[in-house]
Order: C-alpha cells, then sequence, then structure tokens
C-alpha cells in the first residue's frame, strides 16, 4: 500500500504482498482472482540487499551469522546453525548432494559435523572449514603436487574451491527456507490461478530449481495443462552479464495455459 502510494497510484495498479509463493493460490482465493491472471512472473533470485547485508549470513564473502532465513524474525524457521547442529552426517550428505549436487558431499558431511568436529557459527567459519577439507580432495582429483602448486593450477583451484563453498551455502540456504518444497506447490498452483492462455515465466538461479521448472512445464503441456512452453531455456547476454554480473547464472523459461485445461 505504501507503494502504491508514494507511487501515486491506487492498489488497482500495484500492490505489495508480503507473502510466501507457496502461499499464491490460497491469497488468490481470498481475493477471488483464481483464475482470472494473465501474466505471472516469478522470480526465484535472492535479492542483492539479502546478500550485501551481513547479518543475513547469506554469503561467505563477509563475515555473519549462519542464519539464512528468508524471514530473519520468524522465530518458528530453524537458523543454518541450528539446522546444522540437528543434522546427521548421513543427511547432511544426503542434503548437499540433493540440494546442490555437490560431488563432495561425504567429506564435507563428516568435516562439518562429524564426531570430532566443531560446528561453525558464522559463515567466513563455515567456508574456511570447507575450504580446508576439500582443498586436498581437488588437488589429488587433478593429481597436482600439493607441495607446487604452479599460477595456473592456483587460479583453478580457488575457482573451484569458491564454486564448492557457494555450493554448500545454497544447499544449506535451500533446506533452511524449504524452497524446493516452495517451489513445487507454486508450480502446482500455477494452472489454477492463470485465466486460459494465461502466460507464466519464472527466473531460476540454479540447476535444482531448473529441473522443477522444466518438468513441469514438460509434462502439463504432454498433459494439454499448457498449449505451448518454453523446450529452450533463456540465458543473459553477454551485455547483460556484464551490466549485471549476478545475472550470469539466470535461466528463464515460459508456459502458456491452454484455452481449455486438461480434466
Amino acid at each position: 500500500d505504501t507503494v502504491s502510494e508514494s507511487s501515486g497510484e491506487g492498489n488497482d495498479v500495484f500492490t505489495a504482498v508480503n507473502q510466501n509463493f507457496a502461499n499464491l493460490s490460497s491469497y488468490m482465493t481470498s481475493t477471488n482472482q483464481v483464475g482470472k491472471v494473465t501474466s505471472l512472473l516469478a522470480d526465484l533470485g535472492l535479492s542483492s540487499m539479502q546478500i550485501d547485508n551481513n547479518d543475513r549470513g547469506f554469503t561467505y564473502k563477509r563475515d555473519g551469522p549462519l542464519d539464512m532465513r528468508m524471514s530473519p524474525d520468524d522465530d518458528s524457521v530453524e537458523t543454518a546453525y541450528q539446522l546444522l547442529q540437528r543434522l546427521r552426517v548421513r543427511q547432511l550428505r544426503s542434503m548437499l548432494k540433493q540440494n546442490s549436487d555437490e560431488e563432495f558431499a561425504a567429506e564435507i558431511a563428516v568435516g562439518l559435523i562429524g564426531e570430532r568436529s566443531k560446528i561453525p557459527t558464522t559463515t567466513v567459519e563455515l567456508a574456511d572449514r570447507v575450504r580446508d577439507i576439500v582443498r586436498p580432495l581437488i588437488i589429488k582429483q587433478h593429481n597436482w603436487n600439493s607441495e607446487q602448486i604452479g599460477k595456473n593450477q592456483a587460479k583453478k583451484l580457488k575457482a573451484q574451491l569458491d564454486s564448492t563453498i557457494a555450493r554448500v551455502m545454497q544447499a544449506i540456504r535451500i533446506e533452511v527456507n524449504g524452497e524446493f518444497r516452495v517451489l513445487e506447490k507454486l508450480l502446482e498452483d500455477i494452472p489454477k490461478v492463470l485465466s486460459p492462455g494465461g502466460k507464466v515465466v519464472m527466473l531460476t538461479f540454479h540447476s535444482g530449481e531448473d529441473r522443477r521448472v522444466k518438468k513441469s512445464f514438460k509434462c502439463g503441456f504432454k498433459s494439454g495443462i499448457y498449449s505451448a512452453w518454453s523446450r529452450d531455456v533463456v540465458r543473459p547476454t553477454k551485455e547483460e552479464r556484464r551490466n549485471n554480473p549476478r545475472s550470469s547464472c539466470c535461466k528463464l523459461r515460459w508456459a502458456i495455459l491452454a484455452d481449455h485445461k486438461a480434466n
């Protein structure tokens, strides 16, 4: 409402609603808008403001608490640190594989929360621990001499370490916020809220999200729910990536609801 008023527009033009994607159908039902939405855009990415806020714990590049909750004031949701305290090694291993396709999931799980491990409490502690665990594994993987790492090897090693840390952070964040569960509920509800011929566009930022969107649109097309869908993913151009580096991993997919949904 405040946004609408400050822009000089009424609620019939724009209404900001602070809700989870999973609540889309229930909210549209409460406002009598089910089956009336002509266009839907879902941006599944984090905002730069969230990433850049050290207190949120979303980045390992600056020190902050292991929180990672999308709603930091919601005490009913456990923090990333509380999650690591609760999980067993096999559960963390499975989570890292499922949420971020991490190849060193087993070793990282043991190194983070194994019997002799002290669970990290901050983002930098977590990153340092993962780096210490994975560094010798990457060196061994490439058959490098750990005592004589060349310049090019060091550059490649750093890139792989950073990617691994980012995947671990991503996997934990996804679990804390139930992001895959929320996405699957959203994908289930989209055909209910769209009007016949309505369009949906989804922006995803990692393979786990894209796989679920692709599968949903493909299955919906085969069953007659959607009349068309983007078989090929749309990626940002070089210019877009240069102007906004955080868009580099973004993937766009779209679908159009059939004029008459299949029974």
